[in-house]
Order: structure tokens, then sequence, then C-alpha cells
């Protein structure tokens, strides 16, 4: 298995000037667009980069702040802004219609593009993703997002990678995939972490879910602490037309986990 080639894109003069965006993509046909989480990479996704290539125009971004991906402007941005930056990627790749699944904190990403583009959206994947911290009371808000960047800087990369990591998957994840998922988790960039946290701080995926009108799919680890059952089922009420899907024996990466079980799901959607 080959992970495809990293490009990059100079998106200036697309209303974010001066941003690099990097992705890796594979195959034809109707797009079908990945975007990973606060512990992934555009890697992340060697399994569905490969298995889907046949019959998609498989896309993977580095989020900005990510691998070969350039953090955005300021300190917290918003997800209006990683918004603007998947569309000045997929503007210039010529994709007007796609497939988005966002995993963990970017499920409010993929989200907010399928509710303010929905003539660009074919369907909406929300894959074991986090729901925001913006329809919390001010204090708590503060106080979970502070938490997750205390222990971030605590730790470093490395070591929170090693630390957590394994934590948010199942214990019955094979030696090669929970390495794998802790590898790519320990090339967090601190300044694309602490973005990511404040999107995340601020959005609110319960606001967006109304008006994500197309197919939607929801994933959702059984074995998965950070976006448990619970969280996914009232997901997928708020969502107009949404189908629920648990997945026994995975946490929070599934898609490295278990890629077949995390493929067919995604399949028989598709």
């Amino acid at each position: 298995m080959v992970l495809p080639d990293l490009q990059t894109l100079d998106i200036a003069g697309r209303n974010i000037a001066g941003r690099t965006i990097a992705w890796r993509e594979a195959g034809q046909g109707p797009a079908l667009v990945l975007l990973h989480g606060i512990g992934g990479a555009s890697a992340s996704w060697e399994y569905q980069l490969t298995h889907f290539a046949d019959r998609h125009r498989v896309i993977a971004w580095d989020m900005p702040g990510y691998g070969g991906s350039q953090g955005l402007a300021g300190d917290a941005p918003g997800v209006d802004d990683y918004v603007a930056a998947l569309v000045a990627l997929l503007d210039a790749l010529g994709e007007t219609k796609i497939h988005i699944l966002g995993q963990s904190v970017a499920a409010l990403i993929a989200a907010r593009f399928a509710a303010r583009h929905p003539d660009r959206t074919r369907s909406f994947i929300f894959a074991h993703g986090l729901t925001g911290l913006g329809g919390l009371p001010a204090a708590e808000r503060d106080r979970a997002k502070a938490g997750r960047l205390e222990v971030f800087d605590a730790l470093g990369p490395m070591r929170f990678a090693y630390e957590k990591g394994p934590a948010i998957m199942s214990p019955s994840v094979s030696d090669e995939a929970r390495q794998k998922a802790v590898d790519i988790m320990a090339q967090i960039k601190p300044t694309g972490f602490r973005q990511a946290v404040e999107m995340l701080a601020a959005a609110d995926f319960f606001a967006d879910a109304p008006k994500i009108t197309v197919p939607s799919l929801v994933l959702c680890g059984a074995d998965d602490p950070v976006a448990p059952e619970a969280i996914c089922r009232s997901v997928a009420a708020a969502l107009p037309q949404a189908v629920f899907h648990l997945l026994p024996g995975v946490g929070h990466y599934a898609a490295i986990e278990n890629p077949n079980l995390f493929n067919n799901a995604l399949d028989a959607f598709l």
C-alpha cells in the first residue's frame, strides 16, 4: 500500500492571503473529501485513499496548521475560516459537488460546509465527531478549553501522543494500528493544535445540524470515549436525513483501527 504524494497549493488571492494548503489524492469520479481530526493528518486516510480510489476522487487534506499546511491567520480562527480554506482548495481542484466526511473535530468543519453550501454537498458523514463547546455556558466552555491546552502544553506532542492516543482507541486494537495512529499524532504542530482547540471551543454542531439537508451518515465507534454512542445518537437525531451506524470493537480512530469495517460502512452509505 503506497500513500499518495503530498501536494501543496498556495491559496493566496483566494481570500486567505499567504496560506499554503497540502493534500493527498487518488482516483477519479465523484469527489470524496476526508477531513482528519485534531490528532491526525492526511496520512490518517491511507487505507481510504486506496480503497475508494476505484470509484471516487479521494481528497484528504492536511488541516490548516497540520502537516504541510500553514496555520490560519490569528490566534483563534473559527469554523468559517477553516471552511474558507477548504472552499479555496476545492475551487482550485475544480470540485463543485462533494461527499464530505469529518472525523473528530473536523466534523464541525464538514458540518458547516454542508450547512452553508448545500448545492456543493452530495452527502455528509459525521465520523466519531465532536459537537463543539460553543453551546456550553461561558465559564464551562473556558474551563474545558483551558484543560485541553494545559495537558498538551505540559506533555508536548510526543508524550501527548503516546500517553493520550492509546486511551481513545479500543482495547482490542492491534499493536500495528495503535502505533500508526500514535505516530501520526506525535507529529502535531503546537500552533495548529491550539488553533483547532480554539475552533472547537467556539463551535456548536447543533446550530448547523438542522440546515444539513443532504443524506447523512453518523459513524460511531462502540469503544470511543471521546464521541460516545449517546452523543452520536443525538447527532443523528438532529440531522434531517441521517443514518446511524455503530462500529463494534473500535474507538476514536476507526479508519485506522479497523479499516475494513470502516470502509464497508462507508461503502454501503455511498
